[in-house]
This record gives structure tokens, sequence and C-alpha cells, in this order.
């Protein structure tokens, strides 16, 4: 029965490493990895009326010249911090990366890619606003880009819905590297008082 339970707390694998990625999901040369941090949380859609179908999907009639499918809102997810396995942030739709010292980033889609079949797309965004409670301070204080990759779930089970105006949670996993610009001092890490 041990053995069993033993099994059951694997650590969690390693992240797929930045070279291995398509060369428009890496970090630039000019970047270094800042910290590893796992998601979990949902997908938002909302069901929209749509003039064409997402690539792929099923056209079905509607009638009135548009078909209704299930559009991304953004994740809402909760950021655990790989190295203390401790709850660090959330994300909610914009993308905003909100680290509970109360520094955030705002992210741009730099690219995307359809990496493994039936889970989200992996994300390399670019850190287009950062804000921090003092400059320089917070843990995303000098966040250069983040990468989503290693996705698991996330998507709608299927494209098309019926209901407009209706919202789907779909579960989510992720991995989101952090990196920052050479030169910058790495991230102090703040021990949280027990």
């Amino acid at each position: 029965m041990l053995a069993l339970c033993g099994c059951a707390t694997q650590p969690p694998q390693p992240p797929t490493a930045n070279e291995s990625l398509p060369d428009d999901l890496r970090a630039s040369p000019t970047e270094v990895l800042q910290e590893v941090m796992r998601a979990t949380g949902d997908q938002t859609y909302v069901c929209r009326r749509t003039p064409s179908a997402p690539t792929g999907a099923a056209t079905p009639a509607t009638g009135d010249g548009g078909q209704l499918f299930w559009t991304e809102v953004g994740s809402e997810a909760t950021l655990i911090d790989s190295a203390n396995n401790r709850s660090a942030g959330t994300i909610v739709p914009g993308p905003h990366f909100i680290a509970y010292d109360g520094s955030y980033v705002i992210g741009t889609r730099l690219a995307e890619r359809q990496v493994g079949a039936n889970t989200l797309t992996w994300v390399r965004y670019r850190a287009k606003y950062v804000a921090t409670p003092r400059p320089g301070e917070g843990r995303f204080a000098d966040v250069s880009s983040i990468q989503r990759i290693d996705t698991r779930g996330g998507l709608p089970p299927q494209p098309a819905c019926s209901v407009e105006g209706t919202r789907l949670l779909v579960p989510y996993g992720a991995t989101y590297m952090i990196y920052r610009e050479q030169g910058h001092a790495p991230l102090a890490q703040v021990t949280p008082a027990e």
C-alpha cells in the first residue's frame, strides 16, 4: 500500500527546454530564465456569433448568416512557483500575470503554435507593460517575456455552441517560463511568513 501512495506523489516532469522549442517560441539570446511556474485553472470561452468557422470546425447552419462558436476570452489560473511548490500569483484575461507582491505583467502574443492535439496552444508573450509597487521591485519587476508551454487540456469539447452569450470554463494546466533581459538582477526570493 505504501508503494502505491509513493507513486501518486511523483514530482512534475521538467519543462520542455527553450532550445527544443520551435524558433518563434524561443526566448531571445539576450534573455535569461528567471523562474519556472506551473499554472492550473480554467480557460474561459463565450459563445459568440461569427461570420466564419474556426479552422477545422464544421459549419452549423443558423439561418441568419452567422454561426455560433466558442470564442476564447482568456485564462483564469493560479501560478505555482516550481522551486518551492507554493502559490505565487494568478493569471487573468488580458493576459495579466499578477504576483502576490503587487507586481504584474500584461502580455502580448508574439508567437503561437498548436503543438499537441486537444490542448491549448503554446505561446510566447512579450511583456507589454510591467507594473510594480516601487520601480525595480517585485517578482515581475524585470520580466521581458513569458512562454506558455507543456499545456494540458483547455479546449472546448467541440468548436460550435448553441446559446449565444453562454460562458464555458475548461480546466487546463501549463508551464510558464518567465524571462528577463541579461544584466538585470536575478529575482530576490521572498520567503512568506509562516
